[in-house]
C-alpha cells in the first residue's frame, strides 16, 4: 500500500536513495531533492549541476550525487552546501556508491572511477566494459559494475 507521495521535482525522477530518516531524489530538472521520509515533507533543495541528475547515494554526513553534465559532486547533507566536485569522466555519471573513505562512481564513457572521499583526488580507473556502465556497488573491499555490454564485472 501507498504510504506517501513525495511532489516538487519538474522532470522525471532518474535516482533515489533512503535511510531511516531521508528519501534523497535526483531529477532531470537538474535538481537533488531531500525529504522527510515519515512526513513527505521537502527538506532541502540542492543545485548545482548543470544536466540531469542520474545518480544519488547518501550517508549520514553527505549525499553524493552524478550527472550527465559528467561531474560528482559531493554535498552537506544537512546545509546542502557543494563539498567538492570530481571531475575525470568524459560522459554521464550513471551510478554512484560511497563508503567513509572512497566514493565510486561507474559512466557511459565505459569506465569506473574510484575517488577519496576527503581530497576528491582520483585514485583509480577501472577499465574493461565494452560499454556504459550502467550500475555500481561496492561492500568495503569489492567493486561491482554492471553494463551495456551485458556484463557484471568483479574488481
Amino acid at each position: 500500500q501507498q504510504i506517501n507521495v513525495l511532489e516538487g521535482h519538474s522532470s522525471a525522477i532518474t535516482a533515489v536513495a533512503m535511510d531511516d530518516g531521508m528519501v534523497v531524489s535526483g531529477s532531470g530538472d537538474t535538481t537533488i531533492r531531500l525529504w522527510d521520509r515519515k512526513t513527505g515533507q521537502q527538506i532541502n533543495i540542492i543545485e548545482g549541476h548543470s544536466s540531469a541528475v542520474t545518480a544519488v547515494a547518501m550517508d549520514d554526513a553527505m549525499v553524493v550525487s552524478g550527472s550527465e553534465d559528467n561531474t560528482i559532486r559531493l554535498w552537506d547533507r544537512n546545509t546542502g552546501q557543494q563539498l567538492n566536485i570530481l571531475e575525470g569522466h568524459s560522459s554521464a555519471v550513471t551510478g554512484v556508491v560511497m563508503d567513509d573513505t572512497v566514493v565510486v562512481s561507474g559512466s557511459r564513457d565505459n569506465t569506473i572511477r574510484l575517488w577519496d572521499r576527503d581530497t576528491g583526488q582520483q585514485i583509480n580507473v577501472l577499465k574493461g566494459h565494452f560499454d556504459g556502465v550502467t550500475a555500481v556497488a561496492m561492500d568495503g573491499t569489492m567493486v561491482v559494475s554492471g553494463s551495456g555490454d551485458n556484463t557484471i564485472r568483479l574488481w
